[in-house]
């Protein structure tokens, strides 16, 4: 009986972005995680068909949070929760209303919403016709090495479909407003972000940049997402800015708006001469593939120029292994990635121009990563017995080459098999060295 009275957070709660009519049946929404407010269960008990709904404008995040239900258990010995309540202690009191009508006129008296801060870029992304029955999909046009930013409107337009506009914003505690709008959007790290937490308004060093879409005819914005940054000071007068949160709501996610504002990221780290490396915060498997790919294609980019740097320094005219370190040291200050993210970066370009019919580059590359894994995990490996440790460090360099073949193209079953035993072997046919990289 007692499980008719409990819900699961993560379906009662709704979320809807208002005056988003574009969005269709996308504009209204589920959070990923709800434990930070409602306990590790994610549970709400004491209701029948409960629901929570927080609707909020798509513009200035204004909001109105309401709670239906069927039927509430009435007993004098269960403890009854109140969801309302515990979604409450982390909203903005002020900026909540009680329905939608009150929400309507509070936002009705206030100044047409404009984003907050410096705009800093502007792209654009192309929709199919819809049908009618649902949204109508917006499309990532992120080619490898050349910003996708406005190319192809023309044709856009010519083929009948809509061209949707998008701006990144630059803001931090001093710009005027930003603080009360980020205590708005700040609920959705915790909807999203696997242990987020709300940041300290009294730490000075934070900085956003904030996605917006922007309707020209009517300079209607729609909110998308953001990402904060923080400065930390590094000897001697130097700064590290460490992405901490990231987040881009579910009606926008995979069209290349989070490869997009990471771009932004990386282009602010280069060009603050203060600034001498990127680094991520606990940065979740998602995070990491789009960190991965979008550092991979600048590398590989005609732009970038890395590649043909590389092949004027290493003799062979390639990446070989053993890399020379202090150049590698010097390209990685250049981009100014952190460390164990660049090693991984110039792993996986070796690995692209590896000729799998050169055993003895074979060999050092393998031993190159392995290197490098063995000093990553130094700690947890030496506890471990000889054989033990050949073993997890074998099984951890084909884990590696797995994630590194998914991400290059490259088939990496010759790499693998070339530092087993005979009869681990399976045979497997050369390398495929198409790039994947989208």
């Amino acid at each position: 009986m007692a499980e008719q009275w409990a819900t699961s957070s993560n379906s009662a709660l709704r979320i809807k972005l208002l005056d988003s009519e574009h969005l269709y049946d996308e504009a209204t929404f589920h959070p990923t995680f709800t434990y930070p407010i409602y306990g590790e269960a994610e549970t709400i008990y004491g209701y029948s068909n409960l629901q929570v709904e927080l609707g909020l404008k798509s513009d200035s995040l204004l909001s109105a949070l309401t709670i239906k239900y069927d039927a509430k258990l009435e007993s004098k010995t269960a403890k009854v929760d109140d969801p309302k309540a515990a979604l409450m202690e982390y909203l903005p009191k002020e900026d909540v209303c009680e329905n939608l009508s009150e929400l309507e006129q509070l936002s009705a008296s206030k100044p047409a919403f404009k984003p907050l801060g410096q705009k800093i870029h502007t792209y654009t992304r192309t929709t199919k016709p819809s049908n009618g029955k649902g949204k109508g999909k917006a499309q990532d046009r992120t080619i490898i090495g050349r910003s996708s930013s406005n190319a192809g409107v023309g044709a856009a337009a010519a083929a009948g479909q809509s061209v949707r506009t998008f701006e990144v914003y630059h803001c931090d505690w001093n710009t005027p407003g930003f603080r009360e709008y980020h205590r708005r959007m700040q609920l959705f790290t915790l909807l999203f972000i696997e242990g987020a937490s709300y940041i300290d308004e009294g730490e000075k060093n934070w900085e956003f940049l904030v996605v917006y879409e922007v309707t020209p005819a009517t300079s209607k914005y729609h909110f998308v997402g953001y990402t904060s940054l923080y400065n930390f000071w590094f000897y001697p007068s130097w700064h590290r800015l460490r992405l901490s949160q990231f987040v881009i709501l579910p009606p926008f996610q995979v069209q290349g708006h989070g490869s997009e504002l990471y771009g932004q990221v990386v282009k602010l780290a280069k060009e603050r001469d203060d600034i001498v490396e990127l680094t991520i915060e606990d940065p979740s498997e998602a995070f990491d593939r789009l960190r991965d790919t979008n550092d991979l294609k600048r590398l590989l980019s005609p732009e970038d120029g890395f590649l043909l740097r590389a092949k004027e320094h290493v003799k062979g005219g390639a990446l070989r292994a053993p890399v020379d370190k202090k150049w590698s040291e010097s390209e990685r200050l250049r981009h100014k990635i952190a460390k164990r993210q660049w090693d991984r970066l110039v792993e996986m370009c070796m690995l692209m121009m590896l000729d799998e019919q050169d055993e003895e580059q074979i060999t050092k590359f393998r031993l190159q990563v392995k290197a490098r894994v063995f000093t990553f995990n130094r700690d947890v490996l030496q506890q471990m017995e000889h054989e033990e440790r050949i073993a997890k460090l074998q099984e951890t360099f084909e884990s590696v080459m797995d994630e590194y073949g998914q991400l290059t193209g490259v088939d990496v079953d010759t790499i693998i098999e070339s530092g087993l035993e005979p009869e681990h072997q399976n045979g497997s046919g050369p390398a495929a060295k198409v790039a994947r990289l989208y």
